[in-house]
């Protein structure tokens, strides 16, 4: 059964294959752990949204687009066209984003403009889905995905140009160079107190970093109340639940500290969960789960969300363990300079898991081992949990039996058999010499930081743990141990590490392009340094693209003056002397011998990237509570992909815009046109009007009791500026906020804008009167984004349907029509079935609003009008023995009826 699941092909599509993996022992774990892993998993999983956005300011609107094609066109679902959107839909999902998860190049659409278009029209007319995707926002959607010179390439390192302009990750607002943020985070290492100097925070890994109209730099913070908001809450909505079935105290505090990290943001208190986290070492299930991994970043600083539960596989633990209580042994016999080893290597954690769930940054693709945290200061004073994944590599080891890569590359019948009889054996040992191990060594001297390598930071650190599993993998140390079954079986690793780095890991590149990701600028680096040095003494030669190594132990020695140089790069901060080494080694790709790479793997027909479909874990109740937590393996990707979407959703389509409405960096001249205008109300405070409008429940912070008159005469002295506007939005005084709604520029407001104001004002009737009149009627998408209100029932828009019922009744009024059978239909049943929705005594916001868009409606449209007196509701509200029912009856029909 095993088998079945591990490794099991679930689809194809470009040069991806998505695969199974099982949870190897979580049918036989007590309720209690299976309840952990369920609630831990949740909580990974409900930061999907985070990684899309992290990845460009784009993905999720792009995905919601996609997706709502996909799922709606009833067109020709076999025509060429289709099957390339629908390719380039399963990219998406693969990548977070419309860029190669590996190559960071963006995808090129197999289908035409036209063709998207045409689809997208097909399901708004006839579907009427997606009626928030107006011309304008489609014109500019389409312009992402269809020019090439727009956000070509997701993340840049190669250092031939400004890091920052030439990437398109949503980390810094468009415009921000990367010096003056290199600069901006240097200012702030600078001014770290004394206190924080010793327990060093990891500057901007949980915030982006945004500029205010002044110009000046400022960081959102990810944090509940700020960027992201909305999903961590749910993420800390199943930490809290997971609490109740924590292992030990320490898993528990650890997760307490988590838990304020994500409601504060403050990065004293992310080291502290850090800290306890390392520290607690006895848990069966543990997890990742935070703003992690710094790859994706240009300058290596800012970390992608990521989620992992994982249970430790106890038996196969024993061989990390081995090597954890030997890490002082290998710290001492390091090739490396003794000033740069750590005098006592301190809790270095390694076991053997088996992954239970994967999201974020490491879903579809995985990491086979992970080596956490990353902060240099806590690995030397308190160590790190190393991981080896186990069924994950078993998942990839079952689905590449017999696949000819060997054969394909490696003439030597030999070599073959060699790898045949030691890689089961070497390549999960090299994994867990690299991550506990290699990570956990090493030191910086004393007042380098641990950003002094910028861009290059990822590709040494990487470096230098493969470096040092590489060296020890030869020594007769892991025979002693019982690791290794003899001297030779070394040479597997060393020929297959040295093959990829020189080869096959180029079948993962397209022509014409250069190295990006950090992993395999690492090991290029290592395999072609080796190969320099051969010219010399012939340990190793490519004769055309095929490998031959000569002196293995000469390799050795290649390999350990590499890590002597690379971890005096690390522990001295030698930006320059990084830059060089992978400049001059790892981003460099040989186009004739990539040429002949290429077509000797075409013939195989494989997959050069594979990824995972997740299990899915469902509780079973029984006699009202919880009996058990049963994990499916049936689910295909796409199936799960838009799953996913639909029940982890946290995101609005552009959480910074809706950030910079909630929390706003005004300039300098804005601050003061406010200070000005609140100062000039105050003086025209009518506390009479004040006192009533409270009474009658009008609540807000501060009223100054104006009536609305005046506040449309000083806002109509006041500039067009969406600066001010969102300032005056954010202020919780009456009259700001009317203020606001009348200077906001109708131009700059999106969907996601003018979801937000509405969000935020649906429980007070002036301001979503007003809001419908002062801004929406000058907005011209404004009934499409009220359509998506009223028709979307996937997301929660029910606070918000009076503004949309309003805004649509005042577009009608002034001659905007219905278009399109379908729409009309569902709009007018939408209504309908929003009259019923309540059972109070009194007419409800809803209702109201409701029914002034039947009137509206009913008064402009003869047709319309028609519909609604034969709606069966409506006969039978007249005959209805309730009277908040004949009321809307008799109000209705005197309208429609009405002659003037």
């Amino acid at each position: 059964m095993t088998e079945e699941i591990n490794g099991a092909s679930v689809c194809r599509f470009a040069d991806i294959e998505i695969l199974r993996y099982r949870i190897d022992g979580f049918d036989a774990l007590p309720l209690e752990r299976k309840l952990l892993v369920y609630h831990l998993s949740e909580a990974a999983l409900a930061g999907r949204d985070i990684t899309f956005d992290q990845n460009g300011r784009y993905s999720l609107r792009l995905r919601r687009f996609l997706e709502g094609v996909y799922q709606h066109y009833q067109g020709d679902r076999t025509s060429e066209q289709w099957r390339a959107l629908e390719v380039y839909l399963f990219r998406l999902w693969f990548s977070s984003g419309i860029h190669h998860h590996y190559g960071s190049e963006k995808f090129e659409p197999g289908f035409s403009e036209a063709f998207l278009r045409e689809a997208l029209s097909e399901v708004q007319e006839q579907r009427s889905e997606l009626l928030d995707l107006t011309p304008s926002v489609v014109d500019d959607l389409l312009q992402e995905v269809f020019d090439p010179e727009r956000s070509p390439r997701r993340t840049v390192q190669d250092g031939a140009e400004d890091l920052l302009r030439a990437s398109s990750v949503n980390f810094y607002d468009e415009g921000i160079g990367q010096a003056e943020a290199e600069a901006y985070y240097a200012e702030q290492a600078e001014q770290t107190s004394e206190q924080d100097r010793k327990t060093p925070p990891s500057y901007g890994l949980n915030s982006r970093l945004g500029r205010n109209g002044d110009g000046l730099l400022y960081e959102q913070v990810y944090r509940i109340g700020g960027l992201y908001g909305t999903a961590l809450e749910r993420i800390c909505t199943h930490l809290k639940a997971a609490l109740a079935y924590t292992q030990t105290d320490a898993q528990r505090e650890a997760l307490l500290a988590l838990l304020d990290y994500y409601k504060t943001g403050n990065l004293q208190s992310y080291n502290r969960f850090c800290v306890l986290w390392v520290q607690d070492t006895e848990p069966q299930v543990d997890f990742i789960n935070g703003f992690t991994e710094t790859y994706t970043d240009p300058l290596g600083m800012k970390g992608s969300w990521e989620g992992l539960v994982h249970i430790r596989n106890e038996a196969a633990s024993l061989r990390t363990r081995k090597l954890s209580e030997e890490a002082a042994w290998f710290e001492e016999h390091a090739p490396i300079d003794s000033r740069f080893k750590k005098a006592q290597p301190k809790g270095i954690t390694a076991t053997v898991v088996t992954v239970a769930m994967l999201a974020g940054d490491s879903y579809p693709a995985t990491p086979i081992g992970i080596n956490l945290p990353n902060a240099d200061w806590i690995r030397a004073e308190y160590g790190s949990k190393s991981v080896t994944i186990d069924n994950i590599h078993e998942a990839y080891r079952l689905a590449s039996k017999a696949n000819g890569m060997d054969e394909a590359f490696i003439p030597d019948a030999e070599v073959r058999a060699m790898l045949e009889r030691y890689e089961g054996i070497t390549e999960p040992l090299h994994t867990d010499l690299h991550e506990c191990l290699g990570h956990g060594s090493g030191q910086l001297l004393p007042g380098v930081s641990p950003d002094a390598l910028g861009a290059y930071g990822s590709t040494i650190e990487e470096a230098r743990a493969d470096l040092f599993a590489l060296y020890y993998m030869a020594d007769e140390k892991l025979v002693e141990m019982g690791l290794l079954p003899d001297g030779e079986a070394y040479k597997a690793c060393y020929y297959r590490y040295l093959l990829n780095g020189l080869i096959t890991q180029f079948v993962r590149i397209r022509p014409g392009h250069k190295i990006e990701e950090a992993h395999m600028r690492n090991r290029a680096l290592i395999a072609r340094y080796v190969l320099a040095r051969s010219a010399a003494d012939q340990q190793i030669e490519l004769r055309g693209i095929e490998l031959i190594v000569h002196d293995y132990q000469q390799v050795r020695a290649s390999i350990a003056s590499l890590l002597a140089e690379v971890q005096r790069i690390k522990s001295e901060g030698d930006y320059e002397a990084a830059r060089a080494l992978v400049e001059g080694y790892a981003v460099r790709v040989f186009e004739d011998q990539h040429a002949e790479i290429l077509e000797r793997y075409a013939k195989l027909g494989i997959a050069p990237y594979r990824g995972f479909v997740n299990p899915r874990l469902e509780l079973v109740f029984e006699d009202g509570g919880i009996a058990d937590v049963v994990a499916h393996y049936d689910e295909g990707y796409a199936e799960q992909m838009l799953r996913y979407s639909r029940d982890y959703g946290t995101l609005p389509s552009d959480p910074v815009a809706v950030e910079e409405l909630r929390t706003p960096h005004p300039s300098e001249q804005t601050l003061a046109i406010a200070k000005e205008l609140r100062a000039g109300l105050r003086t025209s405070m009518d506390g009479v009007i004040s006192s009533s409008m409270r009474e009658k429940g009008l609540h807000y912070g501060i009223n100054f009791g104006l009536t609305l008159e005046y506040i449309q005469r000083r806002a109509a002295a006041l500039p067009q500026s969406a600066d001010l506007a969102r300032y005056l939005l954010s202020r919780d005084v009456r009259e700001l906020k009317l203020i606001g709604q009348l200077i906001y520029p109708a131009e700059e407001v999106t969907l996601e804008v003018a979801t937000y104001l509405a969000s935020t004002s649906f429980s007070n009737p002036e301001l979503r009167d007003c809001l419908a009149k002062h801004l929406l009627d000058r907005c011209s998408d404004a009934p499409n984004w009220s359509l998506t209100w009223v028709l979307d029932e996937e997301h929660n828009y029910q606070d918000i349907l009076p503004v949309g019922f309003i805004c649509l009744a005042r577009w009608i009024s002034r001659g905007w029509q219905v278009q399109g059978e379908s729409l009309r239909s569902r709009l007018m049943a939408r209504a309908f079935v929003a009259l019923e929705a309540e059972q109070e005594a009194h007419i409800m916001p809803r209702q109201q609003a409701a029914l002034l868009l039947l009137k509206r409606w009913g008064r402009a449209d003869a047709e319309a009008k028609a519909v609604m007196l034969e709606r069966p509701e409506l006969k039978a509200w007249v005959e209805s023995s309730e009277p908040i029912y004949r009321e809307f009856a008799d109000d209705l029909l005197f309208e429609l009826n009405f002659e003037a």
